[in-house]
């Protein structure tokens, strides 16, 4: 249903006079595409539909305005266009019945989507979405309006870059925001310039979540990839995608954002062939720079996997390796992050054996101190040593022995300087001990990860380095983790690398008992099984609305999971 309204379609704002808008430009007369909503279309007796923003294999998005708010919005169709398709007048969307199963599972995903970010809407760093609704045979997610521009944009229009130092007053809300929506399980698979907002308050917006398969190639709807800023596993529908995906498309952004060119295309293919940033641009630091290629590792084996693990890697304080410094150390005689790995443990293991050399020559000098103290005692005959004396010298008042002189307090000499040996002995001692404890402290004792959740365990244990491989594996559940490369009991110092399984389940399973079971629950025991499914309702007056009523396969028939084999789900409906 069309309204009548004043206001521009264009901008949204006021406008009392014919002909184009002076503010956008935009004129009533101007074509729209019939797929798409017609503008001034009115949705949920509430909201104004305006011009089509952009659009792609989820749906379209369009300039919009609150009625009872007063305010701009952005309004999200879901409208995959190769799976339904809308008349020329109409506001209902039509859906092919081949593609209605698949249709509404996509369009269920994309309303857990964007209510998952309703709960998110306190964060100012992230598009809030304001409202989801139903309509038209179709679903709506509307969203604040963002006075800004694309971070795209704004890169043209400052020179194509920005400093490291702008970075650091920009970037970090944007990660932290990244980090809360990886709690909620949510992948962008979109991170972009082009996703990425500058409002009018120099703040940056990350928006355009969408589900998963309109950001990953081979599915039944439209792929939308941003090239360069894609993860090469988002050009499989073979791999695995994580907050590593996401990882890669942070890291690519800062790769255009501080060199001021775009990264390579890393597709499935091959590896896409960046120059490191500091190489692009002198004024990169090196530690940021290897951070960032990093996470644009082309195997998400070998890539930083954890957003948060990025962040605190690349803000990681920066060492340097002085100019003809053999020892390999900064100037606060700490090891250079720069050197391999074999080199660092060499000059970390130098240290220790000179610390122990050093503790050893300290107490020999304090040792060698006190017999020189005693023996100039000695000479001046203030310390006379135990000697017998002849029997008859006792009877001249003398003792049969001289136990030894005492000092000015009283104190016998001997005993005095036994003590001060045994107190060096103690010194040296507890400087032995002390110094094996500081090297313990330096290590870690490896657990067992087998059968722990991989990325509960990656968050828990972040002191080390895990590379994960994926493989289906008839023993161990889906997303748990086996076959460590560091033994369990190992004492590992901070940051050593982990190779390990981690399990994508069974690759054949049997499918499981339905009679029963609504819909809803079913699926969920499908999804716990990697087995992919899709849902089509059907008549049926002996079953109860909402339960199972028949799958494609029979109950125990082995299911090809490593092959994407597709079981059909029949629910009854009234």
């Amino acid at each position: 249903m069309l309204t009548k309204t004043t206001l521009c379609m264009g901008c949204m704002n006021d406008k009392t006079y014919d002909g184009p808008c002076k503010l956008c430009g935009y004129s009533d007369d101007d074509p729209y595409i019939p797929t798409y909503l017609e503008p001034k279309t009115l949705l949920n007796d509430r909201y104004i539909v305006g011009r089509m923003i952009s659009y792609n294999g989820e749906g379209a998005t369009y300039i919009g305005y609150d009625q009872l708010a007063g305010t701009k919005v952005t309004i999200k169709e879901f409208m995959p266009d190769t799976l339904c398709s809308r008349k020329k007048g109409e506001t209902a969307v039509t859906v092919n019945s081949k593609n209605s199963p698949l249709y509404k599972t996509y369009m269920s995903e994309f309303e857990d989507l964007n209510r998952t970010l309703m709960k998110l809407r306190g964060m100012t760093h992230i598009q809030a979405v304001l409202d989801v609704f139903f309509e038209n045979n179709t679903c709506y997610a509307v969203f604040e309006f963002i006075n800004g521009i694309s971070l795209k944009t704004f890169l043209a229009n400052s020179s194509g870059g920005l400093s490291w130092d702008q970075v650091k007053e920009l970037f970090p809300p944007i990660f932290t925001t990244l980090s809360l929506a990886h709690r909620e399980e949510i992948i962008h698979r979109g991170i972009s310039p082009q996703t990425i907002f500058v409002t009018d308050k120099m703040e940056l917006k990350l928006t355009s979540f969408c589900i998963p398969a309109a950001r990953t190639t081979n599915t039944e709807i439209a792929c939308e990839i941003f090239n360069g800023y894609a993860a090469p596993e988002q050009y499989s529908d073979n791999e695995m995608n994580g907050t590593w995906t996401d990882v890669y498309g942070i890291a690519a952004v800062l790769y255009r954002v501080l060199t001021g060119t775009a990264p390579v295309e890393s597709t499935s293919g091959g590896v896409a062939e960046c120059p490191e940033p500091m190489l692009v641009n002198r004024n990169v630091p090196a530690n940021v720079s290897k951070v960032i290629m990093r996470g644009m590792a082309h195997s998400p084996e070998q890539r930083i996997h954890d957003i948060g693990d990025f962040v605190s890697r690349l803000f990681a304080p920066p060492k340097f390796t002085t100019p003809g410094n053999a020892s390999g150390k900064n100037a606060k005689g700490q090891i250079s992050s720069e050197l391999s790995e074999k080199t660092q443990k060499r000059l970390k293991k130098q240290q220790k054996e000179r610390r122990k050399t050093l503790t050893a020559l300290i107490v020999s000098g304090v040792t060698l101190i006190l017999f020189a103290v005693v023996f100039a005692l000695a000479m001046s005959g203030k310390f006379v040593p135990k000697v017998a004396l002849p029997e008859s010298d006792t009877e001249s008042g003398f003792s049969q022995t001289v136990s030894g002189t005492q000092n000015a307090a009283g104190e016998n000499s001997s005993d005095l300087t036994q003590d001060t040996a045994n107190s060096v002995a103690d010194d040296a001692e507890n400087s032995k001990s002390e110094s094996i404890v500081s090297e313990l402290k330096d290590q870690i004792r490896v657990p067992d990860f087998t059968d722990r959740i991989y990325t509960k365990t990656t968050n828990q244990y972040d002191m080390f380095t895990f590379v994960p491989t994926y493989e289906y594996s008839e023993e161990h559940r889906a997303g748990l983790m086996y076959d460590q490369s560091v033994p369990e009991g190992t004492m590992a110092e901070e940051g050593t690398e982990i190779k390990d399984k981690v399990s994508k389940g069974s690759a054949a399973v049997t499918l499981p008992e339905y009679r029963g079971k609504t819909g809803e629950e079913y699926v969920k025991t499908l999804s716990e099984l990697n087995i992919k499914y899709s849902i089509e309702k059907m008549v049926d007056n002996t079953m109860s609305v909402g339960y199972v009523i028949k799958c494609s396969k029979e109950i125990g028939d082995v299911i090809n999971v490593s092959e994407g084999e597709i079981v059909t789900v029949y629910v009854a409906e009234e």
